[in-house]
């Protein structure tokens, strides 16, 4: 369903159902033939309610149903994921529904009366609230920490180069109705408006969201009677590091929680070179500079070459490797839990041709999703699916 600022018309409850009707419309599924149930529901401070997850449980009919929450920052959805996955693979359950759901909109600062300051106060917890949080900055400048210490070891990207990464994913995102932004920007609009945290402004920030977003994961031997064109999983990896940023040496202006997790995830997959064995990537772009470290992590090209894979159009929609044909976090909208769970449904319609206008060539049969979050970009997933059964 479309991220949106705020669904004023709508509780949680009624956003988990109408993504998860969308999931079971489309494998042509009802309530009944769920076994299991994995929720990626972010923030309990956000939605406003404790055991969210029993209260969803509840509303779908799924009462006496196994059910888990799941709860990693940014990388919630991805987490989610692999347990959702985990229990196809134990043999515990044949049908699993994944449903991420998260409001935001609702929250309000009761010192200030704004919802803004509700968010932003909510989000400043994920830090250590006795170490980290009295200095704690908001999040694009917690983030670009991570992006102004890779520019002062490798010497980029360059601002030009980020905001060419946020001009991409603007345009993608005209293609796709669920995107919360459909913005006609030019580089220099972007280079031009308001500066949050240098090198990022404000067309370089993804929106604060709400959503919900739901896939359906079945076992080998069951997904083939309830689609003509199932998605396989190829490989999972997470990883989660120490909640404080990374200052070593080996890894200044690096993401080793993404670096580690890709790894992971290529290792089960058997992918020894992603830039060939790949056909379209979702990247977690927080802010547009981010998603530039991430060519890296994945193994895209080589550190301090992120700058010039954005200038030589390969990660285009037209390119060679298609980087957020969705749109990315920037355009579509953001909220932990739904985005990560949208990004793995978009990668499975791309690997089904069913992604419409946002279609992007499927030549190797193989995307990846990848996320990133949590404190000090501690937390990450990513996640290999394939067309053909591994």
């Amino acid at each position: 369903m479309p991220f949106r600022t705020r669904y004023a018309d709508k509780n949680f409850q009624e956003l988990a159902f109408e993504a998860t009707k969308a999931a079971l419309d489309d494998a042509r599924l009802t309530k009944n033939d769920i076994q299991s149930a994995v929720y990626a529901i972010y923030s309990d401070m956000l939605m406003r309610q404790q055991t969210s997850d029993c209260l969803v449980h509840d509303y779908l009919g799924l009462s006496g149903k196994p059910g888990l929450r799941v709860t990693a920052g940014a990388s919630t959805g991805a987490f989610a994921f692999r347990a959702a996955y985990a229990e196809i693979m134990s043999g515990l359950s044949d049908v699993v529904l994944l449903l991420a759901v998260q409001k935001s909109g609702d929250l309000i600062n009761a010192a200030t009366g704004h919802r803004g300051d509700g968010i932003m106060m909510s989000e400043s917890i994920t830090h250590d609230v006795i170490w980290q949080h009295p200095y704690t900055p908001f999040p694009p400048a917690a983030w670009g920490l991570a992006l102004t210490a890779h520019i002062a070891r490798y010497g980029g990207p360059t601002p030009e180069q980020c905001a060419r990464a946020a001009l991409k994913n603007h345009r993608n995102a005209h293609a796709n109705p669920n995107a919360q932004f459909k913005l006609n920007l030019t580089l220099e609009d972007i280079l031009n408006s308001r500066l949050i945290a240098w090198p990022t402004t404000m067309y370089e920030c993804c929106p604060f969201s709400e959503g919900a977003a739901a896939v359906v994961l079945a076992a080998d031997n069951v997904a083939p009677r309830i689609t003509k064109k199932p998605v396989w999983v190829g490989g999972v990896g997470t990883s989660v590091e120490g909640g404080t940023v990374d200052m070593s040496d080996e890894w200044y202006g690096r993401l080793p929680a993404l670096h580690k997790a890709a790894q992971a995830a290529y290792h089960m997959a058997g992918v020894s070179d992603p830039k060939s064995q790949l056909d379209v990537l979702e990247v977690h772009d927080i802010i547009s500079g981010l998603e530039l470290l991430a060519y890296e992590e994945l193994g895209l090209c080589e550190p301090g070459e992120c700058g010039k894979m954005i200038d030589s159009g390969v990660v285009e929609k037209s390119g060679a490797l298609p980087v957020n044909p969705s749109g990315g976090r920037v355009a579509c909208g953001h909220i932990a839990g739904p985005s990560e769970v949208f990004s793995v449904g978009e990668v499975a319609l791309q690997l089904r041709s069913d992604a419409g206008g946002r279609q992007v060539p499927i030549r190797r049969g193989r995307g990846l999703v990848s996320t990133i979050g949590g404190p000090a970009a501690s937390v990450a997933g990513v996640i290999v699916l394939e067309q053909d059964k591994p």
